[in-house]
């Protein structure tokens, strides 16, 4: 697996473990998903294979203080990082609403002013 790929990995997800979780209860749930994913218990399954490897590189990192704060903080980083994508976005939705609403706006006032220059023209025609 690429770096890049690793870094989207949310290793609590993996556990199934909430960001607050303790050593014991990471633990824990490591031994849960270790025992249903282990290569020995599933041969020929890549797919077994490959989330062992992410559940126990989940258990090195949420149980080492300084990678566990380094991974935390990625997190913390992306998700801020998405947050702010998230409002740009919508302040792009926002604009453009605006901006629609303005048009709208425009455009009833030139179908009343039509609306009475149609009705002059009538009525001086009745004349």
């Amino acid at each position: 697996m690429f770096p890049e790929q690793l870094s989207k990995i949310n290793y609590y997800e993996v556990l199934g473990v909430g960001t607050d979780a303790a050593e014991p209860e990471i633990r824990k749930a490591y031994r849960k998903k270790a025992l249903l994913c282990h290569p020995d218990k599933n041969p020929g399954n890549p797919k077994a294979t490959e989330l062992f490897h992410h559940v126990t590189k989940a258990l090195e990192v949420l149980t080492d203080n300084d990678a566990r704060e380094a991974f935390d903080q990625t997190i913390r980083s992306d998700d801020e990082l998405r947050w702010k994508q998230l409002e740009k976005e919508g302040n792009k939705w926002r604009a453009g609403l605006a901006q629609r609403e303005r048009d709208e706006q425009i455009l009833r006032e030139m179908y009343d002013r039509l609306v009475h220059m149609v009705d002059d023209l009538l009525n001086d025609d009745d004349e």
